[in-house]
């Protein structure tokens, strides 16, 4: 049970696109019970756990973090292998988005309460970074916690001199060993707030210390941990994350706060609370209502079930994504007719080629010291193996 009178920490595991579900999760946390995130000694986290860990730390808005990953999903969904595409740099379009929405004084404010996992080339062996000396230096202890190997590319980034890759291969939930730790996984298993199905479990899997149950739901996580889905299905992972999260909080008995009923996305009027603060009389009240929160109109591109009780933020940013993703221009109805779908997989070779050429230009400054630190590290195997 979770104990409110000694200190508490938090961690997520990393999950790739499924981290929209930390989304709903901890926006549930600040909606209900603000001071489990304020008032966490250590919010650790690792690959995509680390960068809402980091926005967790920082005191960023969570609806900028779910905004800039549903932009890289559409992005991925341009090309026609989605992420495994030459084109799509999964990790340049992270490193813009944190250069670009990180404050000034990030470090200062992660310093001694972030804490992010990293797996050393070398020896494999996890590391955990939690001082930070500078907003760059931030940034690509990061970048280092999110490159997946083959999957993000060949060469891992550096920090400190040295080659780190996935904090997830070597420590998926830090700190998660110590005492009164919230543990947050989308995938089903034995984390405090991640999703209860009732379908047939084959086995539980324990690696790295998450609990992952062997199950057809968490295989199709899996696989769109890699390769994102749709808008509506993102939609619909943030909604599991805010009911899990829900229903923690009721059985810790760490609610603050009442449920109520947030606006629609898109007829929410910012002054609509200030205005209605302001009223004084009961009948006023329930005009105003009426009239700066008009019932909401039917969105056929997005079901609203899939973003019930969703902070209005949220979900205002969810109808965005799913709206453009259902609107597009003409251009784009007519190249999804099957002919032209056809011919332009005809052309897939020719695009790969330049794809992939344009990548090893962009990598021939730094081949040289690329090449000897494969070299020194193939030497190490090599010496490992001899004895």
């Amino acid at each position: 049970m979770f104990d409110l009178k000694s200190e508490w920490n938090i961690s997520l595991a990393g999950c790739g696109f499924t981290s929209i579900y930390y989304v709903g999760a901890f926006s549930c946390f600040l909606e209900q019970a603000p001071y489990l995130i304020n008032g966490a000694s250590k919010i650790s986290g690792a690959s995509s756990g680390s960068l809402v860990a980091a926005v967790l730390a920082i005191g960023m808005d969570l609806e900028q973090y779910c905004e800039n990953l549903l932009s890289m999903a559409r992005e991925a969904r341009k090309w026609k292998l989605s992420t495994m595409h030459p084109s799509f740099n999964l990790l340049k379009i992270v490193r813009d988005s944190l250069e670009r929405d990180l404050p000034a004084d990030a470090h200062l404010r992660a310093t001694g309460r972030l804490f992010v996992s990293l797996t050393k080339v070398s020896d494999r062996k996890n590391v955990l970074v939690s001082e930070f000396n500078s907003k760059a230096e931030l940034i690509q202890v990061l970048l280092c916690s999110c490159f997946y190997p083959l999957y993000c590319g060949m060469i891992p980034p550096v920090y400190n001199g040295v080659h780190y890759v996935d904090g997830a291969l070597s420590n998926n939930m830090p700190h998660f060993d110590l005492k009164n730790t919230i543990t947050v996984c989308p995938f089903s298993g034995e984390s405090d707030v991640c999703p209860r199905e009732s379908t047939f479990n084959f086995h539980e899997y324990r690696q790295n210390n998450t609990s992952i149950k062997f199950n057809t739901s968490n295989l199709h996580r899996v696989i769109m941990s890699f390769l994102p889905p749709e808008p509506q299905v993102m939609a619909e992972i943030c909604r599991d994350g805010y009911m899990d999260a829900l229903r923690f909080l009721r059985e810790a008995g760490v609610m603050t706060q009442v449920d109520c009923p947030s606006a629609s996305c898109c007829e929410f009027v910012n002054e609509s609370t200030e205005a209605i603060d302001a009223a004084e009389t009961e009948s006023t009240k329930t005009l105003l209502i009426g009239r700066l929160n008009p019932p909401p109109k039917h969105h056929w591109w997005l079901d609203a079930q899939s973003i019930k009780n969703l902070p209005t933020p949220i979900k205002k940013v969810l109808c965005e994504a799913c709206k453009e993703r259902h609107a597009g221009s003409l251009y784009s109805q007519v190249t999804e007719l099957l002919p032209l779908r056809l011919v332009s997989y005809l052309f897939l070779p020719v695009e790969l080629a330049y794809s992939i050429t344009k990548r090893f230009l962009n990598w021939l400054p730094e081949m040289p010291s690329d090449l000897c630190w494969i070299y020194g590290l193939a030497a190490d195997m090599c010496r490992q193996s001899w004895k």
